[in-house]
């Protein structure tokens, strides 16, 4: 609500005072005039009770003085009944017109009336019992001295009785009258006067309503950035609290438009200035792109894609990177004519860190694992490098095995990396015992135990890295190792390939749609037995199909 408007308001609220005085003034009136009816109302019927109470006294006079002398028992017993009854009404009536009364002087005068009518029932009841028991001499004393003087009493009360009535009706009317009078001055006062005030109170409003209208108007202006001095120059020049006000609004508003062209002018420059640095940085961000697309394809070409071929295995690897670069790596290498290294691997971090980390960590490991060492004297001689090497101090965990293609004896060394799971031929699940070796680049002239496990045609091993295991869901609950190992139950008759998909299924249809946070990483070879016996089986083959042709 504009100040204008709420002036007028106070002007409208004025003049409804005014209204609502004069209001009262003519209720008072009505009200006064209802209280002059309820006057006269209580007054007729105060009148009318006595006039009843009157009647029914003289009826019993009557009664009383219709009994002769020489009456019998029987006319005096018949003229009591009769005198009964009215006595009795008139009783009630008494109490009626006792209750009727609101003026408390009135009441005082009725019951003073009413007492002298009980003391003249009460001798007239007397005198009725004084005949029926046959004491007429005492019935005619009590008749002719205390009833003329209790009827005598009553006359004089009744007469009171009026007098105070119509004396108290005729002070109550003069008041009223008064009052009346005064009301009516008050009012004709205010409906006299109520022209004058709204005239000056809408005066008064617009005198102050429009500096203010001005002063808003100004201030829109200023907001909209329109704003010009003399548009308040009228309101400026007054000599008073809203000509005060003007002077600093306009001194104000001034420095306002001032202050936002400067900084409208800094804002253009900063934005000019951003706008070169975004572009410098989009060319940055693409360059950066282009070079992660360059390290992800060169990472992906040091791992190898497919393992040697040879009789006595198969195998299959895949990396899952969660970011562009990844820590995880696998590696399967040839050493000599039998034996071929199995590697997983695991870094710590993720990103480009960890892909460097992870090319130094795989050079070292099979550099040292070509030149015939076992599997334990490998991992600590790559464990030693790496910690002369280790800037950033990161640490790399990692499974090393190397498989007798012969035998079917491999021997194993692991550096606090995941066991690997052994999927036996005739379908039983178990993992490799661990050997109780420590993460490589962390601690410097460790030694690794050794571990072996004899495989039989058909058993497959099932490398893997903590990604796979440790996988949440999206209400943060892991994969486990043993959801690994129930997905892995009929791989003992599946190929590689369903064991692979059946795996990679299973991980996906529990995270869902909960972003991976670590790399999944996992190598599979399933050993078929020595070359030995798979060439004499296939030589047993060609001979009987010979024979048969």
């Amino acid at each position: 609500m504009t100040v204008k408007r709420k002036l007028y308001g106070l002007a409208a609220l004025g003049i409804f005072i005014a209204a609502l005085v004069a209001a009262v003034a003519v209720y008072s009136v009505v009200s006064m005039s209802r209280a002059s009816h309820s006057i006269f109302d209580n007054a007729l019927l105060v009148n009318k009770n006595v006039s009843a109470l009157v009647v029914m006294f003289e009826q019993s006079r009557s009664l009383l003085r219709s009994v002769s002398p020489d009456a019998g028992q029987q006319a005096i017993a018949s003229t009591f009944a009769a005198f009964d009854a009215i006595d009795q009404k008139l009783a009630d009536t008494s109490i009626d017109v006792f209750r009727s009364i609101t003026n408390e002087g009135v009441r005082a005068v009725v019951t003073s009336f009413i007492d002298s009518l009980d003391q003249s029932r009460q001798v007239s009841q007397s005198i009725f019992k004084a005949w029926l028991a046959g004491d007429r001499a005492a019935a005619a004393i009590m008749l002719n001295v205390d009833d003329a003087r209790n009827e005598a009493a009553i006359r004089e009360k009744l007469t009171i009785l009026t007098n105070f009535v119509d004396k108290l009706a005729a002070d109550d009317l003069a008041e009223l009258e008064r009052t009346q009078h005064a009301t009516i001055v008050v009012a004709v006062a205010v409906a006299a006067v109520m022209p004058f005030l709204i005239y000056l109170a809408f005066l008064v409003a617009r005198q102050i309503a429009l500096p203010i209208t001005a002063l808003t108007l100004a201030a829109r202006k200023v907001e909209r950035r329109k704003f010009k001095p003399e548009m308040i120059s009228h309101v400026v020049s007054q000599r008073n609290e809203l000509g005060a006000l003007a002077r600093v609004f306009q001194a104000m508003a001034i420095d306002v438009q001032r202050r936002q062209e400067e900084l409208e002018a800094e804002v253009q420059a900063r934005t000019r200035d951003l706008e070169t640095k975004n572009l410098q940085l989009e060319t940055s961000q693409q360059r950066m792109e282009t070079e992660l697309d360059i390290a992800r394809s060169l990472q992906g070409a040091m791992l190898p894609q497919r393992m040697p071929k040879h009789p006595s295995y198969s195998g299959r690897a895949i990396m899952r990177p969660a970011r562009e670069l990844g820590g995880d790596f696998y590696d399967f290498f040839i050493i000599g004519e039998d034996q071929i290294g199995l590697v997983i691997a695991d870094v710590s971090g993720k990103g480009v860190p960890a892909a460097f980390f992870m090319a130094i960590s795989r050079t070292v490991l099979q550099a040292s694992a070509r030149e015939g060492r076992s599997a334990g004297d490998c991992l600590a001689e790559t464990n030693t490098i790496l910690c002369e090497q280790n800037p950033l101090e990161m640490f790399v965990t990692v499974f090393y095995g190397i498989l007798n293609l012969r035998t079917g004896v491999m021997s194993y060394a692991n550096g606090g990396h995941n066991p690997p799971v052994v999927v036996h031929h005739d379908g039983a699940v178990t993992t490799l015992p661990q050997t109780g070796g420590m993460a490589m680049g962390i601690m410097s002239g460790l030694t690794y135990e050794e571990g072996t496990i004899s495989l039989e045609a058909g058993d497959t091993l099932f490398l893997y890295t903590d990604g796979i295991s440790e996988a949440m869901d999206m209400e943060g609950r892991e994969f486990t190792v043993e959801r690994l190992l129930e997905s892995l139950g009929a791989s003992h008759r599946q190929s590689l390939d369903i064991v692979v998909t059946s795996v990679t299924d299973a991980v996906s249809r529990f995270v869902g749609d909960a972003p991976q946070h670590d790399d999944m990483t996992y190598l599979v070879v399933r050993y078929k037995g020595s070359p030995d016996t798979i060439d004499s089986g296939n030589m047993g083959v060609l001979q009987h199909s010979a024979a048969a042709a």
